[in-house]
């Protein structure tokens, strides 16, 4: 009797933790190359948010209160291997170069936190817990519009972090919002039709291996999204400033140290391939035509096409000249701004984005930038993010220690080119 209890005891705990790993992603198994490119997942939550708190727990230390998010350097780097790491586990394969591109935006996120403690010496070893993130996901899908979807994913680390960030947390969440994704008919059924081809029946999520002992059935649990955003187009970007997403897939054409230009004690950058360059208005006379001075020592004449936003627009003739690449979309939340020159080092966190989020009429978008403390006396009027892209323009002055309010390029651009059309013969 003891006997056939213990064995009893024995096999209702093997199916207890068969349970538990039918709850988990399966680690291997079939993937379907999908007609979509793996790009950014960009955060979108302004510093500052709450985004938790360390509780109170089973082996949990005190002190108990809310934690802000505030973002690591790096973490676009381990979001996006999620995005790849999720969307496998969900049974798609992403294909580099592919004409479609997945992005997605964390615009959600709630932790619990655990300060842990040895069970015996009672001394903290570090930090656990659990997390919840909520994704917007964009898919561009030429010639059509953007499709939009959101789900939502759960993370967990019982391993203990040293250094007390829960960047680990984020990254599993973010991998099981984007197997959701994966797991999402409208998703899989546009994501294994190729470009051009009229989408047709969902294909159906493969089998894992027999050897993981999970039955199709339980291989994705919990698989359908938590939201699921009305699938809207997002109109082309037009002469009126509407930016289009941006997913990092540009060319980057020349270094930005390369696009600078001089005029006097000025510093300019060429802002189009075509000839239009972009200097701070100081409120001076300009000479007609202006002598610019390119990196490379020659001096080239330019004249005066507008004024606007605290900016001088002037227009070289010809054209192929050493143009930045300008972002189309403002730098999200957390994102880490520099100078152009390549001196190194972070000048600017982008704090909070403000103004609309497409430019109408004189209205630009616009952000607020968390400054260097070193840069605060003299803020740098033009900023480029990581890959080297035009992100940001002064805009008005503030108080030292405020955050600094800098203009979107694609909008000032947009709106200059606007005012030039219209001035036109």
């Amino acid at each position: 009797m003891h006997r056939c209890t213990g064995s009893i005891l024995v096999v209702s705990l093997f199916s207890l933790l068969l349970a538990g790993c039918a709850d988990q992603p399966p680690a291997t198994g079939p993937r379907v190359p999908a007609a979509v490119a793996p790009g950014r997942v960009l955060i979108d939550l302004p510093v500052g948010h709450k985004a938790g708190a360390y509780e109170w727990g089973w082996g949990c230390k005190s002190p108990y209160h809310d934690v802000a998010w505030i973002a690591d350097g790096g973490i676009d780097r381990i979001l996006a291997d999620a995005l790849r790491d999720g969307t496998g586990w969900g049974g798609l394969s992403l294909t580099p170069g592919a004409g479609r591109v997945l992005t997605g935006r964390l615009v959600d996120v709630e932790l619990s936190l655990c300060r842990k403690v040895d069970d015996d010496t009672r001394k903290p070893i570090g930090t656990t817990g659990s997390g919840r993130v909520r994704i917007d996901w964009d898919v561009t899908n030429p010639p059509g519009p953007v499709r939009h979807f959101t789900t939502e994913g759960k993370g967990e680390t019982d391993i203990p972090s040293l250094n007390g960030k829960y960047g680990i947390i984020i990254r599993n969440a973010t991998a099981d919002a984007a197997r959701r994704l994966a797991g999402l008919p409208e998703f899989r059924d546009l994501a294994l039709t190729p470009p051009g081809v009229a989408t047709g029946p969902v294909a159906a999520l493969p089998a894992p291996p027999a050897a993981l002992g999970i039955s199709p059935a339980t291989a994705l649990p919990d698989s359908a999204p938590l939201t699921t955003a009305s699938l809207t187009g997002v109109p082309p970007a037009t002469a009126t400033g509407d930016e289009i997403p941006d997913t990092g897939d540009e060319a980057t054409g020349v270094s930005p140290a390369a696009a600078l230009v001089r005029w006097g004690s000025l510093t300019g950058v060429m802002a189009d391939a075509g000839g239009l360059v972009l200097l701070p208005d100081t409120g001076a006379a300009l000479p007609a035509p202006t002598p610019l001075m390119l990196t490379d020592g020659r001096v080239v004449q330019a004249e005066v096409a507008a004024r606007a936003f605290g900016f001088v627009l002037l227009r070289l003739s010809g054209g192929d000249w050493p143009a930045i690449t300008i972002r189309r979309q403002r730098p999200g939340i957390s994102r880490l701004l520099h100078r152009p020159d390549g001196d190194g080092g972070t000048v600017a966190m982008v704090a909070a984005h403000t103004g609309p989020a497409r430019s109408q009429g004189t209205d630009v978008p616009t952000l607020l930038l968390d400054l260097d403390e070193a840069v605060w006396r003299d803020p740098p009027w033009i900023l480029v993010d990581e890959e080297g892209r035009l992100a940001a323009l002064r805009g008005p002055r503030t108080l030292a220690g405020d955050p600094a309010p800098y203009y979107a390029p694609a909008g000032v651009m947009a709106h200059f080119r606007a005012i030039t059309q219209t001035a036109a013969p």
